[in-house]
């Protein structure tokens, strides 16, 4: 029979020892929620004010403090709007330089160059004249020669008058006779001669080519001893007064300066062109027919009213538009302007909200219909501010 072997320890020494029981694996996850709670409350009570440190309601003490506000005090005005824009400058139509004979040139002015400027009536160009004075004086010889004539028939009617009468006294004298047809035909001569006179004169004239107004010249070939064809072109030069300046201009600011013709204008050249900053006066000329396709806007053509001081076309401009005066106005500065669109006003030391109408935004300012402005217009944000508020009012820098 086989010995038994004890259920204790491995070496049969000792007593049975119990089963060990296994851990619940949510219990570790737990205790660290606990802890994590613990540090957080600790953390949160230790930032928490003290009863020392708690601020007395106002509510509680009854004495509320009213807000300071700046406030200005706008005055009626009488503004003027203006409308500020970019145009360039350009030349209505240029003038091809044609001579209307042609010959030899004999004399070229330095003014006939390209960008040369003359005045009306300035002598440009002198074509070669002797063929055309020997042309006149053949056409006042003819005259001379049609007049000769003339009072030869003349005197030929007389004496063929006087015979008739003597052979036939009372009847009256056959044109034939007289030679009426015969002094008709003389003067008709005459009037020819003198009127190709006329032309050899004129053309005699035209070998001094000029221009009836002052301008610059954009191009020119003419040089002493080219040969000039009439009617075929050497050059091309504008007058001063076809410069103008053409400006896109938005359909709101049309509006604003609305009727825009007439308006008056200051055209000034930038200074980042090289050129110090002028002020041109100009006029509006002419507005566009239709707004442009692609941007919508609308085009204006003004004129300058001294082209000799204009800039040179091509050049970019800084217009100013002069428009209409709208009267009792406020100019406001941006500051006065609260969420809303609308303004505070003081009135009986407290807010009250009020909201103009607006005129114009300008470069320097809000541009409002006049209103009411009570005690003073607020300037700048009012936190917490409601109608009623009471406030405390002050006079805003710059404002007496």
């Amino acid at each position: 029979m086989a010995p038994l072997r004890p259920t204790g320890g491995r070496d049969g020494d000792g007593p049975a020892e119990p089963p060990k029981r296994r851990r619940a694996p949510w219990l570790g996850g737990l205790q660290i929620a606990i802890v994590a709670v613990a540090v957080i409350a600790a953390f949160f009570f230790a930032r928490a004010p003290g009863a020392d440190d708690v601020a007395p309601s106002p509510h509680a003490t009854g004495a509320e403090t009213a807000p300071l506000v700046r406030v200005i005090r706008p005055r009626r005005s009488s503004t003027v709007l203006r409308v500020a824009a970019t145009g360039s400058v350009d030349v209505r139509n240029h003038v091809a330089l044609t001579p209307q004979v042609g010959g030899r040139v004999v004399r070229v002015s330095p003014a006939l160059r390209a960008g040369g400027a003359f005045a009306a009536g300035e002598e440009l160009l002198v074509i070669d004249r002797r063929d055309f004075e020997l042309a006149q004086e053949s056409a006042l010889a003819n005259v001379a020669g049609a007049e000769a004539n003339l009072k030869l028939q003349e005197a030929q009617s007389e004496a063929a008058r006087v015979n008739y009468s003597l052979l036939k006294p009372g009847e009256r004298v056959p044109p034939l006779v007289a030679k009426e047809p015969q002094i008709a035909q003389a003067k008709a001569q005459l009037a020819a001669a003198r009127a190709q006179a006329s032309t050899a004169l004129l053309e005699l004239q035209r070998t001094t080519f000029a221009l009836p107004f002052a301008g610059r010249v954009a191009a020119s070939s003419a040089e002493v001893g080219q040969v000039l064809t009439r009617g075929q072109p050497f050059g091309q030069a504008y007058a001063l007064d076809a410069l103008e300046v053409v400006v896109p201009i938005a359909p709101d600011d049309l509006a604003r300066i609305a009727p825009a013709v007439g308006r008056g204008a200051a055209v000034r050249v930038g200074v980042g062109q090289g050129l110090a900053e002028s002020a041109v006066p100009a006029r509006v000329e002419r507005r566009s027919a239709e707004l442009d396709p692609r941007t919508r806007f609308a085009t204006l053509y003004l004129a300058f009213a001294d082209g000799a001081h204009a800039p040179v076309p091509g050049t970019f401009v800084d217009v100013e538009i002069e428009g209409p005066a709208v009267a009792d106005t406020y100019l406001l500065p941006e500051a006065t302007e609260q969420t809303g669109g609308i303004v505070w006003v003081v009135h009986d030391g407290a807010l009250s909200a009020v909201a103009p109408r607006t005129v114009a935004r300008l470069a320097d300012g809000w541009l409002v219909a006049a209103f009411d402005a009570k005690d003073g217009v607020v300037t700048g944000a009012v936190p917490g501010g409601r109608e009623g508020l009471a406030v405390e009012a002050a006079p805003a820098a710059g404002d007496d």
